[in-house]
């Protein structure tokens, strides 16, 4: 959920983590993090890196980082809408089932306990 009295640099998940981390080489750690895990979301605090005038190997490792991010989002396939293979429809129709209707509730909580891994 976006808030709109927030800057857009703060939806990134990596924004807390490169504010409070002081280690340059902890920083550029995080930022190929950026470019393995992240989305469109972390353009703009990508850019306020870009601007950051204190710190000139970060700027330009973050404008290397927004560059690949770019290309890389543009070579992703458009996500299609959700479709069952065939397959599955032949196994829905020989075992008489049917898929669900509704979504599942994202609130759903299935808290699994710690101490189902310590048994062997």
């Amino acid at each position: 959920m976006k808030d709109s009295n927030l800057p857009d640099y703060y939806e990134s998940i990596f924004h807390q983590l490169l504010e409070h981390t002081t280690d340059m080489e902890c920083k550029f750690l995080l930022l190929d993090q950026v470019l393995e895990v992240g989305d469109k979301k972390e353009i703009p605090m990508l850019n306020r890196l870009i601007m950051n005038k204190i710190e000139p190997t970060l700027k330009k490792k973050a404008l290397k980082i927004k560059s690949d991010l770019l290309n890389k989002l543009q070579a992703l396939p458009a996500q299609e809408d959700e479709k069952l293979p065939a397959s599955l429809c032949f196994l829905y129709d020989e075992f008489d089932i049917r898929p669900p209707k509704e979504k599942m509730d994202a609130e759903i909580d299935f808290e699994i306990s710690l101490e189902i891994l310590a048994h062997k």
